[in-house]
């Protein structure tokens, strides 16, 4: 019946992992340590680095593990693995019950994954992907995998290593917008700190230790709060003898109550609650499964802040810290709801509402940390490929609000309630389903079972490139998406230059191009076979010098620039609503002025908006030069660019902080600069900024409204 058809060829099987943290790398290496067929591996992580994730990419040492040495092994048949390292590497003197730093553990998974590259079976390829994933699309045998830069991957299998979600803000902080509000784990949480200053730490749990202990490395004296809604505090390890296993399954009770009641009882007997919590470990995912939907519900709404404080302890050294901060009085917590926060001009007055009494305790504070951990509510979030599987009903948040639903293995149950083979996920996503399900005894073993399941089917599928369509006896061909899309960075004025491409035509355009780079993007236009058609600008520059002449002398492509901009050497003026057409591509102009009067933003085929300096990720332009204007600049954004799609990716035309990409949502949500501020707050703001000027204005804007002609001498080839 299918004589006619091509013969198809077995194909290795590829898997995709998203995300190179712990558990991103820990799938990686028992896929490499197990593979015994041919196998590609992909790693795929925006940052360079792999195999730390946020909790052990801290810079702080005495940010210490929460489990001593050895209960950490990356792999549970081996449980003294982690030991051995540390033996090896330059920690003879620790033991079993040493609690490491966290900066030493993200070593030693570094090591782990590189030793499982090293030794893996011939055939077994590994690659690490910088980049960030932003959207997947599934067909009946492959898996398409867009990343940001414009790049698409197919593979047969993908996993899903997201770890955790952003912290979420109370809603009263989140109206504020302030700009002492910070996020724990950003750069400049604890800088830039007075000695007499106040500070206010939202949430009680692991994350505020840490701050705790980086305050306290740090010689900070001044007055902590903190503020939970039951206002508890982790407590420490302490050594225990093993207490038996007191529960079965099967008859187990089926009510959080009664569980409750049970723990607390055996609890009494044994003297030492917390050896009765570590018996219950091996049993706890097969507790919480069996507990009815409604019993998880009031378990999360009036036991989970005991559970976690009881299950997840701290170092002795670590308690020691707190301890003396609480003794001191240099730490107060309280149980109760942040009520409202109202700014003035040094310090943020915070309302809370304490539990019990109902008292409303005021508290005048220089800066807010928020430590309120990982936001595990999949629904509705704002990050691109979070929002792109959503979207297209091929992950299904949990009903709990807390990861979305998978299968026993791992797979991704779809909107639909079909089970994926072809997407898996590991850690936090999974938490509804097994609870426990963020420390490395959990991911270790879900990482061990999960390669294995995705190595069944290392022989049993067919080349990605083309597939059988059984009903109409044709072939499908999957067309990888039309665009090229290259991001490119210039360090000395923190500038992104992008190249755009047809991929049909190898027609390129290139947007915002630095003198200096020059050379860079004439390699990569050679590189990649593509032909420079035209040089765009967003408006006239006040901090780099345009490459834009230079490269139309030397590939006789066009300069153009906004229509308003007051520049003389441009080959074509672009205005407010016009098309630019590049093969199969069309970038449309949206005129968004007040950075400068001419600024134009580019939307490329609906999807990537370059947004040069009129927004930026969790920011925007100045507006105190060039004709700028506070007020335009406002409406601009506010109504023009906040009214696409949420999930559009907006690149911006410089970050200072490393960042790539955002989302529209993401920037409704979070930006400062527009984030819960109306338009007259907004022109306060800009009109107060008080910025240098930028290094290279004179040079510049001169230049640039020549394009950068003259400023040469002709000595690249293409």
């Amino acid at each position: 019946m299918y004589s006619n058809f091509l013969n198809l060829t077995v194909s290795p099987l590829t898997i995709a992992v998203i995300g190179g943290g712990l558990s991103g790398s820990l799938v990686v290496a028992n896929l490499l340590q197990n593979a015994t067929s041919p196998l590609s591996v992909k790693l795929i992580e925006r940052r360079q680095e792999v195999g730390r994730g946020v909790a052990y990419s801290t810079q702080v040492d005495c940010h210490l593990l929460n489990v001593p040495a050895g209960n950490m092994s990356a792999y549970a048949d081996q449980p003294d693995h982690f030991l051995y390292w540390l033996h090896r590497h330059g920690y003879p003197e620790v033991t079993a019950k040493t609690f490491v730093p966290r900066q030493v553990y993200g070593n030693y998974i570094q090591a782990t994954l590189k030793s499982a590259i090293a030794n893996a079976a011939p055939g077994v390829h590994f690659e690490q992907i910088i980049d960030e994933a932003i959207a997947i699309e599934t067909t009946n045998h492959s898996t398409a995998i867009y990343l940001s830069s414009g790049e698409c991957l197919y593979v047969q299998k993908a996993v899903l290593a997201l770890g955790n979600l952003p912290a979420t803000l109370p809603k009263p902080l989140k109206a504020v917008a302030h700009p002492y509000v910070k996020d724990a784990w950003s750069p400049e949480a604890i800088a830039l700190l007075h000695p007499e200053d106040t500070i206010l730490l939202v949430g009680t749990g692991l994350t505020m230790v840490d701050v705790m202990v980086a305050l306290n490395q740090k010689g900070f004296r001044g007055k902590i709060h903190a503020v939970s809604r039951h206002g508890l505090m982790p407590v420490r390890h302490q050594n225990t003898v093993p207490y038996p296993v007191f529960l079965d399954v099967e008859t187990a009770p089926k009510t959080a109550r009664e569980l409750l009641h049970l723990i607390r009882q055996h609890g009494r007997l044994s003297q030492n609650w917390r050896a009765v919590i570590d018996s219950l470990r091996p049993l706890t995912a097969q507790l919480w499964s069996a507990l009815p939907l409604s019993e998880q519900r009031r378990f999360l709404r009036h036991i989970k802040a005991y559970w976690e404080v009881h299950r997840h302890r701290i170092a002795p050294e670590i308690a020691d810290v707190l301890d003396a901060a609480v003794e001191s009085g240099q730490l107060r917590h309280y149980g109760g709801r942040i009520q409202s926060c109202q700014p003035t001009e040094n310090e943020l007055n915070v309302t809370i509402r304490e539990r019990g009494t109902g008292e409303d305790i005021v508290l005048r504070v220089n800066r807010v940390i928020n430590c309120t951990g990982a936001n595990g509510n999949y629904c509705g979030a704002k990050q691109p490929l979070i929002a792109s599987l959503e979207t297209q009903g091929l992950i299904r948040p949990h009903a709990l609000g807390i990861g979305i639903d998978t299968a026993a293995n791992g797979a991704l149950i779809a909107a639909d309630g079909k089970i994926s083979q072809m997407l898996y996920t590991i850690g936090t996503p999974r938490k509804a389903n097994l609870w426990e399900t963020t420390a490395v005894p959990e991911i270790r073993v879900q990482a061990a079972k999960l390669a294995l399941e995705l190595l069944k089917s290392s022989n049993s599928l067919p080349a990605v490139a083309i597939q059988p369509n059984w009903f109409s006896n044709s072939f499908t061909v999957l067309q990888k998406p039309a665009m090229l899309f290259r991001q490119l960075f210039d360090p000395e004025s923190s500038t992104y230059t992008y190249l755009i491409a047809d991929q049909s035509t190898k027609a390129a355009i290139l947007v915002d191009p630095v003198l200096e780079q020059v050379e860079r993007d004439l390699r990569m236009l050679r590189e990649l076979g593509l032909t420079l058609k035209y040089c765009l600008e967003t408006h006239i520059h006040a901090d780099h010098v345009t490459g834009a002449d230079k490269l139309r002398q030397l590939t006789d492509c066009l300069a153009i620039v906004p229509e308003k901009a007051a520049a003389v050497c441009a080959d074509r003026y672009i205005r407010d609503g016009n098309i630019l057409q590049l093969g199969n591509l069309e970038i449309l102009a949206i005129a968004t002025p007040g950075h400068s009067d001419s600024h134009m933003a580019y939307l490329v085929n609906s999807t990537h908006l370059l947004t040069g300096d009129a927004l930026f990720i969790r920011g925007c332009g100045r507006t105190d030069f060039q004709n700028g204007d506070p007020g335009s600049l406002y409406d601009a954004v506010t109504q023009k660019l906040f009214t696409l799609p949420d999930d559009t990716l907006v690149y911006p035309g410089h970050d200072y902080q490393g960042r790539t990409v955002s989302t529209i949502g993401e920037e409704k949500t979070w930006n400062p600069r527009f984030a819960g501020r109306d338009r007259s707050e907004f022109i306060e703001l800009m009109n107060n900024l008080n910025l240098p000027m930028p290094k290279k204005i004179l040079e510049a804007v001169p230049a640039n409204q020549q394009c950068g002609r003259g400023l040469f001498t002709l000595d690249f080839q293409i």
